[in-house]
């Protein structure tokens, strides 16, 4: 990818294309036939007048003249935000910098844009100055309200929607948050017209696509029972509850291999069970869900769970293939990974030593637990 405009390198392209001589071009043009070779070696620019018609002499538009594309494909956004993400991890204010002239040569680009106000917001939770905190967030705000002032998709505008939704909540603002998500999600249910799509689909012959069509919709909604009902478990004192809610998440987890999309899910399940248990002053099986949040915090560290890909998700798994997106996607998703090992690690650790765990056995199970939770790298 050529994040930069090349004027010279389309002229002498589409010249050698068309089989036209510096010097003809140049007489065409009532300019020098040094001035076109300056152009094609990067040494110079042709003035702005003349732009107008060397696109009209290749027959090009002004886009294509200036080898130009206001939106980046998938793997090309993919590849810009890998790198940005990588060199925040060693300098923000880099980065950040990194980010705005990715977003100024791409301004309607809005995937893209999307793509850069999470990481403003992922950054601005990090943030040791809660001015740097503000900074990032309003500017990932003035993003989000670029993409929701330009775009006419409205897939695209319900995502910065509902990031936006996410900026206002982590920055204090519920009512703002609210206002935005309520329309979203009052619009109604769109799975009749999802069944609809698929039959048409295979009568069409598109079986493929008519799988990843509704494959997809099957992991959106196994990863919205799952989250509900972890989101519940983590508010609840109900045991009976608890156990119902953690049992039917484990189920759909488990038929639908969601670990192979989310390998932290195992971990976090369990912790708020463990959590919502010792809460229900339920202490024997709280310490019993401690073990599993062990079990499962060890399958991660040893580079998480087996492979067990589900036949249920067999198409939509390969579209989330980060390798699907480069090399350097990939290579971000697995530092990702890597991170968010390492931050439930040191979750589990101080969860171990805070001091509600005394009360659930006289020492040495507990003790175990601690050491096993220490020794995981």
């Amino acid at each position: 990818m050529e994040p930069h405009v090349n004027i010279g390198r389309t002229i002498a392209r589409e010249r050698r294309r068309a089989g036209v001589t510096q010097e003809a071009l140049a007489a065409h043009l009532g300019v020098s036939k040094a001035a076109v070779s300056k152009w094609e070696l990067g040494l110079s620019l042709p003035d702005v007048a003349l732009l107008p018609s060397i696109a009209a002499y290749f027959s090009l538009t002004l886009d294509e003249l200036f080898d130009w594309r206001a939106r980046l494909s998938e793997e090309e956004a993919a590849e810009v935000f890998a790198r940005v993400c990588a060199e925040g991890r060693e300098d923000v204010s880099a980065a950040r910098e990194s980010l705005r002239r990715a977003v100024s040569e791409h301004f309607s680009d809005w995937n893209l844009l999307l793509m850069m106000s999470s990481l403003l917001t992922t950054w601005s939770a990090m943030a040791d100055q809660d001015k740097d905190a503000q900074d990032m967030r309003a500017e990932a705000g003035e993003l989000l309200d670029r993409v929701l002032a330009g775009a006419d998709d409205p897939g695209t505008i319900a995502l910065a929607r509902q990031a936006k939704a996410t900026a206002l909540f982590s920055a204090g603002d519920v009512e703002g948050a609210t206002a935005l998500l309520e329309p979203l999600v009052r619009r109604g249910d769109d799975a009749p017209a999802m069944m609809l799509l698929a039959s048409c689909y295979r009568r069409l012959g598109r079986e493929g696509e008519a799988a990843e069509l509704l494959q997809s919709r099957r992991l959106a909604a196994g990863l919205l029972v799952v989250n509900s009902l972890l989101q519940e478990i983590g508010t609840s004192d109900d045991a009976a509850f608890v156990r119902a809610a953690a049992d039917a998440a484990r189920d759909v987890s488990s038929a639908l291999a969601i670990e192979d999309v989310n390998p932290l899910l195992s971990v976090t399940l369990e912790a708020e069970v463990a959590d919502a248990l010792l809460r229900a002053g339920e202490k024997d099986e709280a310490l019993v869900a401690l073990e599993r949040v062990l079990d499962a915090a060890e399958r991660l560290a040893a580079g998480g769970p087996a492979p067990s890909p589900s036949p249920l998700l067999s198409r939509v798994l390969a579209v989330l293939d980060p390798e699907r997106h480069g090399a350097a996607w990939a290579e971000h998703k697995r530092a990702q990974l890597d991170e968010a090992r390492a931050a439930a690690r040191a979750a589990l650790v101080e969860r171990l030593s805070d001091s509600s765990w005394e009360t659930l056995a006289a020492g040495e199970r507990l003790e175990s637990l601690r050491s096993r939770a220490a020794s995981w790298q």
